[in-house]
């Protein structure tokens, strides 16, 4: 991991439609953060989410790859606590951990079975059931809420997981204000997404939904893709100060995926609130 960077190559001069940098003070919209949509798509994908060998292939793929990554991140910032069982099994275990657009729980999952406290949000009413059924069978105790960040109310988080949303949002700068706003004092929060610029376009756009067709067409509005300097300010404009960035890259032929320093495409970026 090193300082958040350089947006990437290829840079195109589109601006994100729907990223309004306005003043604090500015008033949400009534509508939810996803668009109908959006919603109606993820249920649609509801069925798939724990079918590793499915269409959802590539999220198991990528989750061993973030699992790893988000669960030192927490650790090492939050030291003792972290670490206080001395089990690698339930290194998280004091901590209570928000993860935004959880789908069927395939992260959140992983966060309890560490020992964190967990609640899982999603708009999408058929992955959160999905969710529920698979955290009984796997004797899981995790709060799920079927909604957005709006339905999380007043309550604050050690660390917020923002994992693959903001892509698919309709009002960026509201909900990241409201994410941010569920960071608990000296906690953390963690985002995963999608860079805009030439590069993402022909990788995550034309590569792998037309090409490779490792996801279903329409997967990813390029349009809604946030560079690393946009998703910085956002992050400040909260009160969270980026720590450090990380890049994912994934090869073709293996359909490996590891962590790199390039940001040009994935990138996640871990953001501390000191106030």
């Amino acid at each position: 991991m090193h300082p958040t960077q350089q947006d990437g190559v290829g840079e195109i001069n589109l601006e994100r439609p729907s990223i309004v940098l306005s003043p604090m003070t500015a008033t949400l919209p009534k509508t939810e953060s996803m668009s109908a949509f959006e919603v109606d798509r993820f249920n649609r994908l509801a069925e798939t989410w724990w079918d590793s060998a499915g269409v959802m292939w590539p999220l198991h793929k990528l989750n061993l790859l973030r699992v790893p990554f988000v669960a030192h991140a927490i650790k090492e910032h939050f030291g003792g606590m972290a670490d206080r069982e001395n089990s690698e099994s339930q290194g998280l275990k004091g901590l209570t951990i928000l993860d935004i657009g959880c789908g069927a729980g395939l992260l959140s999952e992983a966060m309890a079975a560490q020992g964190a406290t967990v609640t899982g949000v999603d708009p999408a009413g058929r992955s959160i059931a999905i969710a529920r059924q698979h955290a009984a069978a796997s004797h899981l105790d995790i709060e799920y809420i079927e909604g957005s960040i709006e339905q999380v109310g007043a309550r604050t988080f050690d660390v917020v997981l923002n994992m693959e949303v903001i892509e698919h949002v309709e009002d960026l700068e509201g909900f990241m204000r409201l994410c941010s706003q569920a960071v608990a004092p000296g906690g953390l929060e963690i985002v995963a997404t999608l860079n805009r610029n030439l590069k993402s376009f022909l990788f995550a756009i034309i590569g792998a939904e037309y090409v490779l067709r490792w996801l279903p067409r329409g997967t990813h509005d390029w349009r809604k893709f946030v560079t690393p300097t946009e998703l910085s300010v956002l992050l400040r404009k909260s009160n969270l100060e980026p720590l450090n960035s990380a890049g994912v890259s994934v090869n073709p032929l293996t359909r490996a995926y590891r962590v790199v320093e390039d940001l040009s495409v994935n990138y996640m970026i871990v953001a501390a609130r000191h106030d």
